[in-house]
């Protein structure tokens, strides 16, 4: 699957796993104690579609068509006054015109593809001091990639609960299955020496209250890569040369980002969300992005939330567009990716909480929908792709 749709439907799940997982800024209600806590079900479905003219499939030309449906269901489960235990199920399914070009046939096996995950997860929370740990593992598996990952995150609040300090990593250990163009599958590919890629991610957070209305975020971190990084069914074109050659890149990558987070409550109902990060890897790749939520609550119940986010990123070291790699290239791509490029992102979100409960025989509470967010947004690059993207949640408190 290409890796623009991963990272956009990252930009979407972040906004609802902040609303499940995470944890709040200082000075926001603490999560209940499981003596009074239900069991949460959260279930999320994401629909996504693209379409664009730069194929990393076909070497940065052809159609980059894509449809993509994903479904999630995420349990927290109260063990006692101070754990609970969290699991997620994910499953989701896509069609691309793109993929499809890695055979000559049309509609072909590679034109379509389904990927399943899961995660299982503790966490921890000391009551007298608010200080919580979690930990977790799962993994993921589609057709031409496997991976399973570890993870762990420590809180620890400051000063009068006015400040809090948020660690967390995650390590990733993918392996390859191979698939090649089918026009290079009888030819040597000397440099491609492993079908693994590992990832580890190390990411800090300083959370703050400056006064009544204002509460920030400062987080920096820090991400390694090493393995098969390159995509061994993405072509690249050289100029003079028949056949094209399947993507090289470097076994390493480092990845830095920097960012802040500012939410402001101008006024009773409305509040301003800003987020801002720089971000520079060993790619050579540069990038700004920013982005503005505006919640405004208009009833008990209801919100309503424009979003717009804006990215700038510059090339990588290693891409050129089709037949604009030299022959000597040691490194190359066409991976429009890794393209310089900027985008835009415009949105609406629609919040409800809670929306009904059901109880039995008028006295005893069963549980209730607690909550139902939706989110519609249109996304615009420079480059010419453009995608819709949506996101349903559901809430359930038993």
């Amino acid at each position: 699957m290409q890796k623009s749709i991963e990272a956009l439907r990252g930009v979407l799940l972040a906004g609802f796993a902040s609303c499940i997982l995470t944890h709040p800024l200082p000075g926001q209600s603490p999560p209940d104690s499981a003596a009074r806590a239900p069991i949460d079900v959260n279930i999320l479905f994401n629909y996504y579609t693209q379409e664009g003219n730069h194929s990393a499939v076909t070497g940065g030309i052809g159609t980059e068509e894509l449809t993509d449906y994903d479904t999630r269901v995420i349990v927290l489960i109260p063990v006692d006054s101070t754990s609970r235990l969290a699991a997620e199920a994910g499953f989701n399914t896509y069609s691309s015109a793109s993929t499809d070009r890695i055979d000559s046939r049309m509609s072909s096996a590679s034109s379509s593809d389904i990927r399943a995950t899961i995660q299982l997860g503790w966490e921890q929370e000391k009551p007298e001091t608010r200080r919580s740990y979690s930990w977790g593992m799962g993994g993921s598996v589609e057709s031409d990639y496997l991976s399973m990952n570890v993870r762990g995150s420590y809180y620890l609040p400051l000063k009068a609960d006015r400040s809090a300090l948020f660690v967390d990593g995650q390590a990733f250990f993918g392996h390859w299955v191979l698939y090649f163009p089918e026009e290079l599958r009888d030819t040597v590919q000397p440099f491609i020496t492993t079908d693994r890629r590992f990832s580890y991610h190390l990411n800090l957070q300083y959370q703050r209250i400056l006064n009544r209305r204002t509460s920030l975020a400062v987080s920096s971190g820090f991400s390694y890569q090493h393995g098969l990084l390159s995509t061994p069914f993405h072509r690249v074109y050289f100029p003079e040369e028949e056949l094209p050659r399947i993507e090289r890149l470097p076994a390493q990558r480092w990845q830095w980002p920097v960012s802040l987070r500012l939410h402001y409550f101008a006024r009773s109902g409305l509040v301003t969300r800003f987020f801002y990060r720089y971000y520079i890897d060993g790619f050579g790749i540069q990038a700004h992005t920013a982005e503005l939520e505006l919640p405004l609550k208009l009833s008990p119940t209801f919100t309503l939330t424009p979003i717009y986010r804006y990215h700038r990123q510059s090339a990588s070291n290693h891409f050129q567009p089709y037949l604009g790699h030299m022959a000597d290239a040691v490194f190359y791509t066409s991976d429009f990716d890794l393209s310089a490029f900027s985008s835009h992102k415009v949105g609406l979100g629609m919040q409800f909480h809670p929306i009904w409960r059901w109880r039995l025989l008028g006295k005893r509470k069963l549980g209730e929908l607690s909550t139902f967010i939706l989110r519609v947004a249109h996304y615009r690059r420079s480059d010419g792709l453009r995608a819709w993207m949506g996101s349903m949640l559901w809430g359930w408190a038993f």
